[in-house]
């Protein structure tokens, strides 16, 4: 009857009638999102199992960390100065870093069946950090199958539902979702699940001048710091005015055949180590990243968001 949308299973539900809009002016959430400052982005899923930044593979039996030590991740991201974490939850491979009813290719069908979103959340709780979360869209270009719009709600309905208050969502990649999803509508299901998120929709990789997917709760420069003049967070869409703070998200580590959008040289988002049948990362220079994360700040950027992946 238009009142709420089923996703799956049945008992999922979304009210989608309820919409919502990015702020007007610095308030509260805004004020604590800011606060932050310097966060990792937990770049970890099949990807250094398969050596590819850019994963399809579908087995999930292909993951199996025999180390896996996520008190150990929040402890380094908390030594170095960082207080919040965003984890890739669904990157660009349909696996899951939990375990979903809307599929097989998750945690629980891999050599490690630990929730790592629980594990995830839980650990930056007890270590003072703010967790947050990663979803990659797929269903039209990428990924494409006929239920992808109930299954890409279903699965951010879990994330949004099942870990306690998520401060922060970071959703990548709106270009590849199912063309009778939107943008308004992915906003409005998390907002009216976590009242109080931010909610980001990546802009790919510019300086942030560019607003490509509407609405957002924050402006991202990919790779890209803001423009010389600095960050102007007062934006003006559809005829009216938005207060949007930046966020600067960039790589601490080079790899051969990597991306060439970073000037320190190839770079790569996930960590692959040494004796594997693919080339392993090397991390750029701390005093190469610290002078990075301080243009970004000079420039207005209120977050940096530093790839410090686990291996």
């Amino acid at each position: 009857n238009g009142q709420r949308i089923e996703v799956w299973p049945d008992a999922y539900r979304l009210n989608l009638t309820k919409h919502h809009e990015p702020a007007t002016a610095r308030n509260d959430l805004i004020k604590r999102w800011e606060s932050w400052g310097f966060g990792a982005f937990v770049c970890f899923n099949l990807n250094q199992f398969t050596g590819e930044e850019i994963c399809k593979a579908d087995d999930p039996r292909l993951y199996n960390p025999t180390q896996l030590d996520v008190a150990g991740w929040v402890r380094a991201f908390k030594a170095a100065g960082m207080r919040y974490a965003v984890l890739t939850a669904r990157h660009t491979a349909p696996f899951l870093l939990w375990d979903s009813p809307t599929t097989e290719i998750d945690v629980a069908s891999s050599g490690n069946t630990n929730d790592v979103c629980r594990l995830f959340v839980e650990e930056c709780r007890r270590q003072g950090l703010v967790p947050a979360f990663y979803y990659c869209l797929w269903g039209g270009e990428w990924n494409p199958e006929p239920n992808a719009r109930a299954v890409v709600l279903a699965q951010l309905y879990e994330l949004a539902t099942r870990y306690g208050e998520i401060p922060y969502f970071w959703i990548d990649m709106m270009n590849w979702a199912p063309t009778n999803l939107s943008t308004q509508q992915i906003y409005d299901a998390l907002k009216n699940l976590q009242p109080n998120t931010m909610v980001e929709f990546n802009q790919h990789v510019q300086d942030g001048t560019q607003i490509k997917y509407w609405p957002t709760d924050v402006i991202d420069g990919e790779m890209v710091p803001p423009p010389p003049g600095g960050h102007n967070p007062i934006r003006t869409v559809n005829g009216k005015n938005y207060y949007l703070p930046f966020d600067y998200c960039f790589v601490s580590q080079s790899r051969p055949g990597g991306y060439d959008y970073d000037s320190l040289g190839k770079s790569c988002w996930f960590t692959y180590g040494e004796g594997k049948s693919f080339a392993p990362s090397r991390p750029f220079s701390a005093e190469a990243l610290a002078k990075k994360s301080r243009q970004g700040w000079e420039r207005g950027a209120h977050n940096v968001l530093l790839a410090a992946a686990p291996d």
